[in-house]
């Protein structure tokens, strides 16, 4: 009887540690920035949820910037994610949307702004709702109507 009750805690401690390893080490196609993966499920969201006492950079962020650079992967609320501070390369990746990278929002986001919002949508359809919402209520417009809107008012 203790022999199988060994042999399955044996069973069960490999398997922790083959889980272990991979979260610390997840599996990808290209180089991940260096970075802490935290602990499993949890991963780094306690640290990153704690309160922030001054109007600068997130102390998660600070600390992380001055140990792993500008460029770092971490895992917040289950997701593992890389954090970029550098600005040219945040500039690069806004410009790769669509192509290298995708848009993504959590789940409780999406569900707290719809899956029809302009900000869920992607690609082509994105671009012509904006074109579509700026022509009515862009600065262009809003100028147009405010100096109208004033002059009628002031006489000029």
């Amino acid at each position: 009887m203790w022999s199988l009750a060994l042999v399955v805690l044996a069973l069960v401690i490999v398997w922790m540690t083959n889980y272990a390893y991979k979260w610390k080490n997840p599996i990808c196609n290209g180089k991940l920035p260096p970075g802490s993966m935290g602990l499993p499920l949890l991963g780094e969201t306690i640290q990153f949820f704690t309160s922030q006492t001054t109007f600068d950079i997130h102390p998660f962020i600070k600390e992380r910037m001055t140990r792993y650079g500008p460029l770092f992967k971490t895992n917040l609320v289950g997701w593992p994610v890389v954090v970029s501070t550098d600005p040219e390369f945040s500039h690069f990746i806004f410009q790769q949307e669509g192509n290298s990278v995708e848009l993504w929002y959590l789940d409780s986001f999406m569900k707290l702004i719809g899956q029809q919002s302009l900000t869920s949508n992607t690609g082509a359809i994105h671009k012509y709702l904006r074109n579509m919402i700026m022509d009515h209520f862009g600065p262009e417009k809003q100028k147009e109507k405010l100096l109208s809107y004033m002059e009628n008012i002031y006489g000029a």
